[in-house]
């Protein structure tokens, strides 16, 4: 097991708890090596909203909020999104909107770099290709 905090995507959570897909297998070994405590991650309340939103949008709330909750019972270090992250989204956003990355990701960027986190655990092939402050961690090799 490594020491390092490794920032958690909501894609992780999202493709665990979906139906089967190429993803599903690797991000839900993923979750039960946070659950045992095998795997440091941290997320941001960003995470837990897009969770919420995302199913609020399927029309599936209930299963919105028991997928948050499952989150949150895990080893996981929730982090807050304070004035510092929201300037540095900005700068981020100013830098990359251009190449279509979106400013939830800038934010969950600039929540990683202002914790001194640079490694996130995603599919989202963008982090770390296009946002070259923080690199991409393939699912794959943190669940075997």
């Amino acid at each position: 097991m490594t020491s390092e905090t490794f920032f958690m995507d909501t894609s992780i959570p999202i493709y665990a708890a979906g139906k089967p897909s190429d993803h599903k297998e690797t991000c839900t070994k993923l979750l039960e090596k946070v659950e045992k405590g095998e795997l440091k991650a941290a997320i941001d309340a960003e995470v837990i909203q897009e969770i919420l939103y995302r199913f609020h949008r399927l029309g599936m709330p209930r299963q919105g909020l028991e997928l948050s909750g499952h989150v949150l019972r895990l080893s996981i270090r929730v982090l807050p999104v304070v004035r510092r992250d929201i300037d540095e989204a900005i700068l981020l956003f100013s830098k990359y909107s251009s190449k279509g990355i979106p400013p939830r990701d800038t934010l969950h960027a600039a929540v990683m770099l202002n914790n001194g986190m640079t490694k996130v655990i995603t599919v989202d092939r963008h982090f770390g290709g296009i946002i070259k402050e923080v690199q991409r961690v393939e699912p794959e090799s943190l669940a075997q």
